[in-house]
């Protein structure tokens, strides 16, 4: 939310993929009458909690990233000026990894931010779930975050990042055997669909 303030890229409308139960979503409201806060959750009882407490204030949609009523339906496409990514792209299955992308993509306006939060290792790594007993559940992290998919794709430009080891993680029971596998990353992105790209004139033989 700090950051999101300092940077002022909040906008008219904001739209967040894993919002939990929306509290985030619910304080971004309360800044700004006119605001439009969405929130996609998987969790079922998260919602549920979410309606509950911030009903008022956050529309609630359950899904992924990758399926999910709001992109399907084409409502969201362009809508947003901020979408967030909050310590869920790690946990997107690697089949479906680019569809997600392109629903965020989808729902972002041109001019719009993204703001993700992730895990920032040096290599390709995976942790399993140790939560879940009775399923292989792997939490996947990619060299530069999940932000660098977005920056290689030449539409989305970092204007801020911020890198930093979760202390309360490394104080923990659970340490990574990976050096900087529990280095984070902050990224917020600008998306422009051809301002990125640098014309160049023929030269003549």
């Amino acid at each position: 939310l700090e950051q999101i303030d300092a940077l002022g890229v909040a906008g008219l409308a904001v739209l967040e993929y894993g919002c939990c139960y929306g509290d985030l979503l619910a304080v971004l409201a309360e800044q700004s009458a006119g605001r439009v806060c969405v929130g996609v959750e998987a969790s079922v009882e998260a919602l549920q909690f979410g309606r509950a407490r911030y009903g008022s204030q956050v529309q609630f949609h359950h899904g992924t990233i990758a399926d999910n009523a709001l992109n399907q339906a084409g409502e969201s496409r362009g809508r947003f000026d901020l979408v967030i990514v909050d310590d869920v792209f790690g946990w997107v299955s690697r089949e479906t990894l680019y569809q997600s992308m392109a629903n965020i993509d989808q729902a972002l306006a041109e001019g719009g931010h993204l703001f993700i939060r992730d895990f920032y290792p040096m290599g390709k790594l995976k942790n399993r779930n140790h939560h879940v007993a009775d399923a292989e559940v792997f939490n996947f992290k990619v060299p530069g975050s999940h932000a660098s998919l977005f920056e290689a794709s030449g539409l989305y430009e970092i204007v801020s990042q911020r890198t930093y080891v979760d202390q309360t993680e490394m104080s923990s029971t659970y340490q990574s055997a990976r050096q900087f596998g529990t280095r984070w990353a902050d990224t917020v992105l600008r998306k422009s669909s051809t301002g990125y790209y640098h014309p160049v004139e023929r030269v003549k033989p």
